[in-house]
């Protein structure tokens, strides 16, 4: 009984936290689609006679929509305040657009499609993140580790899942049936919200120790835009938000581009295919709630620079030993530091940003990402069209070593220490 309270206070199943595990549910079905949609584009690429090129835009399209409409949802979270409307309306939005991809044989609606879910699936972190934010004011890290690692676990389950679905159907039959489960599990996920609202206003607004909690206050929007000034200029955002955004556009890059060396040069089956993109997404789901709790211990900085470090370590043997299976060995190592950066990048961003602006600053944080994704998979298939796949990874791990160069630029979190004294 012992082993099994330690398991569960490791994992916050308390009552407490359904606040945690709602968000955290969502934030995996939010990457659902996008997972198993990677698996698929070999497929689609085939069946419609796309280059690699075409294949890349369809991505990079997402996230160029991304880039625009980040900047809006931040806006609209911290002026609104009405988070969980906001992350429900980003849950419906999820799978509409993917349903319509499955049902048509036209590469400009792909690409409007794309476009759609570009547009709507970035309202569910700027919410997301700022309720998690004020509910774990002393376990941030914490709490940020554990919904970045749902996000593995929707990105595992998606091409593990579709992997061995697509040994009794086609990928369009993915893509429509898939939209029926996940409606689902967002009206299932709208009501855990629900439930965790009544509790917050029952308690007070008192966190699980009896602690007044800290209440973010509504901006004017006068107020706002003076804030976002204010923001936009500031370094430390800058250096985090662009260390984020390099991470990002090398997992999208790989998880773009790994299906097709799966199947095209290491001439590996659908469902293996499926298999070796979930172990690298596990390798996230267990190193994202590590870092997150060992930063909330011993500092943002010193697990970022640890992280960086390891993962250049990485990079060279992936780069350099052009051996197959010592490849994917080595690209799971850097999968796992990769996702234990993202947590505790986040954690920083909103710990250095005014409290009343923290929809904000991680939108500003996701336009970054959005931005450098954006890059990785129309630039990534010019380079393995011009030069050859391989050449696309070498690309990749070059741009993960720069971001080691940004990290000296940032402070340690003020906040943090605070916390850590208390």
């Amino acid at each position: 009984m012992a082993v099994m309270k330690k398991i569960k206070d490791a994992l916050g199943l308390k009552h407490k936290n359904i606040t945690l595990w709602a968000t955290s549910i969502g934030h995996a079905y939010t990457h659902w689609f996008p997972s198993t949609f990677y698996l698929l584009l070999p497929l689609i690429k085939d069946e419609l006679g796309l280059t690699y090129t075409e294949m890349g835009l369809l991505v990079t399209t997402r996230f160029v929509v991304s880039t625009g409409a980040n900047f809006p949802s931040g806006m609209v979270v911290d002026l609104l305040k009405r988070n969980n409307l906001i992350m429900t309306i980003a849950l419906a939005w999820v799978g509409i657009p993917y349903l319509f991809m499955g049902i048509s044989s036209s590469y400009t609606l792909l690409l409007l499609c794309m476009a759609i879910v570009g547009a709507g699936n970035n309202l569910w972190h700027p919410a997301a993140i700022s309720t998690l934010h004020d509910a774990y004011p002393k376990k941030r890290g914490w709490a940020m580790g554990w919904h970045a690692s749902a996000a593995n676990i929707g990105d595992a389950l998606g091409p593990f899942l579709s992997g061995i679905l697509l040994v009794w159907m086609s990928w369009r039959h993915i893509l429509i049936d898939s939209f029926i489960p996940g409606l689902a599990l967002g009206l299932l996920i709208w009501k855990m919200l629900g439930i965790s609202s009544e509790m917050s206003t029952g308690s007070s607004h008192e966190d699980g120790k009896g602690n007044k909690k800290e209440e973010t206050k509504r901006l004017s929007t006068g107020e706002y835009l003076r804030g976002l000034g204010r923001l936009l200029i500031n370094p430390n955002i800058f250096f985090l938000s662009l260390i984020n955004g390099i991470r990002s556009l090398t997992q999208n890059g790989l998880s773009t581009f790994l299906p097709s060396y799966f199947m095209n040069l290491m001439h590996l089956s659908p469902w293996l295919s499926g298999i070796y993109m979930t172990v690298i997404q596990i390798a996230g789901i267990i190193s994202a709630p590590i870092s997150g709790h060992v930063s909330d211990r011993h500092g943002r900085k010193r697990v970022v620079r640890a992280a960086l470090f390891s993962t250049s370590l990485a990079i060279f043997f992936l780069v350099f030993l052009n051996i197959s299976w010592l490849f994917v060995v080595f690209l799971g190592v850097v999968g796992f530091f990769l996702y234990s950066l993202r947590p505790v990048l986040i954690a920083w961003t909103m710990e250095v940003a005014p409290k009343e602006l923290g929809g904000t600053a991680v939108s500003v944080q996701f336009s970054f990402q959005s931005a450098l994704s954006a890059l990785a998979p129309v630039l990534g298939g010019w380079i393995a069209d011009t030069w050859g796949l391989m050449y696309t990874f070498y690309f990749l791990g070059a741009m993960l070593l720069l971001s080691n160069l940004f990290v000296v630029f940032i402070k340690e979190s003020e906040q943090l220490e605070a916390v850590k004294k208390t």
